[in-house]
């Protein structure tokens, strides 16, 4: 039976023609917005009745493969020989340096174009042209052939034929996938309670195109209960890809757990996890270049060969598995992931993969985005993480170094660093007696410096060797040029924050709100699932994320018994001024804690200062073994931190809420037995904090609970999560703070915490 594909004209021109190595060079920042407008202005010049940007598509049938072939090409001209197609690249290199035979995969990808348009109509023979424009000149270098029909048949018959070979693999790991979903039942024996609910309500969100907010408290297997159901929607061949993004690497570990659970169970399908670039690098230094890197050298050469011998032999592309071929193929790891997701049903990965503009797979099409479905995991740490990714910020003692540094160097840069030096002196005098201040726009001269600063950049960094580079000069720049990008974002949703300091005056774009740009981003995509097990209170979740009111929302109660928990409020302050006088009792209630409840404890505090007060008083009063969390521990340390929980162990062990181990730590059975969170997780008052508090007031919401009460309590929700994992544990949850008695904070309690007690 014929077996049927699609391809885009592009794909197959780079899997066939595509050749030489990896070198990152210094390259613009800006080179998709660059050119898609030098598209722009390129198709402006073409002749009335000369089409831009046409679709086109042809079915290319082999005795054993159907290949739909398609793509959209820049420009269908005319000329005095005929129809010619036109292909366009933007390119920063001298147009001096650019042959005919520079880039044979432009070639195949124009003469893709034309031999599809020639298969669509009655002309014998087509003119295909290449138009180079160079970024900054704007100046055109073009190339011209004419082929004819039959040249163009034997160029696609030869790039089909050795495309087919890699084709069959595809369709094989395709039809695994399609003959393994739909006998896949779900991999435990039962749902546990709410299990079954998440998973349908997953399904028919996907099914119908909408999107879900779910809020399935801990313990309910969140992981397996989203997963399972978009891989059994994968069936109508709809949709055929999946994102589990998540901001932790041991979840992460969880969503290849499930993987693997669910191939025990007989599915065999492909997934990837992609793994940061710095962590991955089998070099000293991540520098991307032929001369430096033997993994970036010929890696075209080789990468479709590393491609097809792991799709062939595995199944899951975890980091170990993408070491092992990338060293074995002499490819570099991370860009080998990367090409993988083209190709796999699942990618596991940050948030940043789709959402951050700076670092979000650019190789995602519209087309492919609608038929992807997005799982979004402990979805309440997106809020803050999008601020992140949608703010930016100007330094101007950065501009006063580049401006001294290149001064005898290169005058024009410096001219050009110093112009945005003096705007930032210009906006820094606005209110110089301020530390920080809120203004209303950027001046529209700071943005044209910018441009003009980061043109100058742009040609010096081209001309260094990675040797000869200034780091100044380049963090400058891509600052520079993140700046500019979220600048074209900024909207009510953003404010501008000046800062004044001895040592420095700083403008940052801040996102307030990122609910608009979270929803821009989502609704390319079938359909995006954000759950978390403290997605409370529901409404500000939702609303933050950019919930729409067509969307979908779930709340599960606990899977577990009440009685598991012991929940404890003590009202003491812990409140900065209170902190030095209730800190003996403080300690008595630790101490009392661990002594009723013998074995593993970790108690939470809001920051290092209040734990380290605490912690050294604790170990002189008690004999237990105690450990604390310190600042700036790396992967191996809180491994080490984590490890010294033990099941029937004695340990107390001290962290810092909000941090490292208050979220996404599954210490089961007798390796926690209690926990104390003290404080009711407040984050300090700030300049930031109080303009979103007053963003949300002035839009008619709760701006103090927006700002201050909802992403606190949160902090606490996770800490306290720690405790019960299976239905097994048992254990103490230890709430110190006479806050937590008030009605605005009880009614954030979960409700397997209603039964608490209060000590005197």
């Amino acid at each position: 039976m014929e077996k049927q594909m699609s391809i885009s004209v592009r794909e197959l021109a780079e899997y066939v023609f595509r050749t030489g190595s990896i070198d990152n060079r210094f390259r613009s920042n800006s080179t998709l917005t660059e050119g898609t407008a030098i598209h722009q202005a390129v198709q402006k010049e073409y002749k009335e009745g000369e089409e831009k940007e046409v679709s086109l598509e042809y079915v290319y049938s082999t005795e054993e493969i159907s290949l739909k072939i398609h793509g959209r090409c820049d420009g269908i001209l005319s000329s005095a020989e005929g129809v010619v197609i036109d292909e366009i690249k933007s390119t920063a290199r001298d147009l001096e340096e650019i042959t005919e035979e520079s880039y044979p995969v432009y070639w195949a990808q124009a003469k893709g174009y034309a031999f599809i348009y020639l298969m669509n109509h009655e002309e014998e023979s087509i003119g295909v042209q290449l138009t180079y424009v160079q970024k900054q000149s704007r100046e055109k270098k073009r190339f011209y052939h004419k082929f004819s029909k039959e040249n163009l048949q034997e160029f696609m018959e030869h790039a089909v034929k050795e495309y087919t070979s890699y084709a069959r693999i595809l369709l094989h790991i395709r039809e695994q996938k399609s003959n393994s979903i739909p006998d896949l039942s779900f991999p435990f024996p039962d749902y546990r309670k709410g299990q079954r609910k998440l998973a349908g309500s997953v399904y028919r969100t996907i099914e119908e195109k909408r999107n879900l907010y779910a809020q399935a408290p801990t313990g309910i297997g969140k992981t397996i209960s989203t997963l399972f159901p978009a891989i059994k929607a994968m069936v109508d061949r709809e949709q055929d890809r999946i994102f589990y993004l998540t901001a932790k690497t041991v979840t992460r570990a969880t969503a290849e757990e499930a993987l693997k659970r669910m191939e025990n169970h007989g599915l065999i399908l492909r997934s990837v996890t992609l793994t940061a670039k710095d962590k991955i690098c089998f070099q000293e230094e991540t520098i991307c270049q032929p001369d430096y890197c033997p993994f970036a050298d010929g890696y075209y050469d080789r990468i479709n060969g590393a491609i097809v011998d792991v799709l062939l032999n595995e199944t899951q592309l975890t980091r170990p598995v993408i070491e092992e071929y990338a060293k074995k193929h002499r490819v570099c790891p991370f860009e080998f992931s990367l090409d993988l997701t083209d190709v796999v049903d699942v990618i596991i990965g940050d948030y940043n993969y789709i959402f951050d503009p700076r670092v979000s797979l650019k190789r995602l099409l519209p087309e492919q985005k609608k038929n992807t479905v997005l799982l979004i995991d402990e979805s309440h740490n997106l809020v803050e993480r999008a601020r992140e990714m949608f703010s930016a910020s100007l330094s101007q003692q950065a501009y006063k170094q580049v401006e001294q540094e290149w001064v005898a160097l290169n005058e024009t840069l410096a001219q050009a660093a110093k112009a945005i030096r003096k705007d930032l002196d210009a906006l820094s005098e606005r209110n110089a007696r301020e530390l920080e201040f809120a203004v209303e726009s950027i001046p529209g001269e700071l943005e044209e410096n910018l441009e003009r600063f980061i043109d100058k950049a742009d040609q010096e960094l081209k001309n260094e060797t990675e040797e000869e580079r200034s780091e100044q000069l380049l963090d400058t720049y891509f600052a520079a040029q993140n700046f500019i990008k979220i600048l074209q974002l900024a909207d009510e949703h953003y404010i501008n924050i000046c800062t004044n300091s001895h040592e420095d005056f700083t403008v940052k774009l801040y996102c307030l709100d990122p609910s608009h740009v979270l929803h821009q981003t989502t609704k390319a995509f079938r359909s995006s699932v954000f759950f978390s097990a403290t997605l409370s209170p529901f409404a500000y979740y939702k609303d933050m994320l950019g919930g729409k009111k067509e969307d979908y929302i779930l709340r599960l109660p606990s899977p577990y018994e009440s009685e598991q928990i012991d929940v404890v409020v003590a009202p003491i302050s812990t409140r900065f001024k209170n902190r030095e006088r209730t800190a003996d009792k403080l300690v008595e209630l630790l101490r009392t804690q661990v002594e009723e409840n013998p074995g593993n404890h970790l108690f939470f505090f809001p920051s290092y200062h209040y734990m380290n007060m605490i912690y050294e008083r604790f170990s002189q009063s008690s004999s237990m073994e105690t450990a604390a969390q310190e600042q700036g521990m790396d992967e191996w340390r809180r491994e080490d931190f984590l490890a010294q929980f033990v099941e029937g162990g004695q340990l107390a062990g001290f962290a810092v809420l909000g941090g490292v181990f208050s979220e996404g730590v599954d210490l089961r059975g007798d390796r926690l037995n209690g926990v104390a969170v003290v404080g009711i997780g407040l984050a300090p008052r700030s300049f930031e904090k109080e303009l979103i508090k007053n963003y949300f007031s002035n839009i008619g919401k709760n701006g103090y609970d927006y700002a201050y009460v909802y992403p606190g309590m949160n902090k606490v929700l996770q800490a306290g999560g720690r405790l019960i994992r299976s239905e097994e544990d048992q254990g103490t949850i230890q709430l110190i703070d006479d806050r937590f008695l008030t009605p605005k904070y009880l009614n954030l309690f979960p409700d397997d915490w209603g039964n608490y007690r209060i000590l005197s």
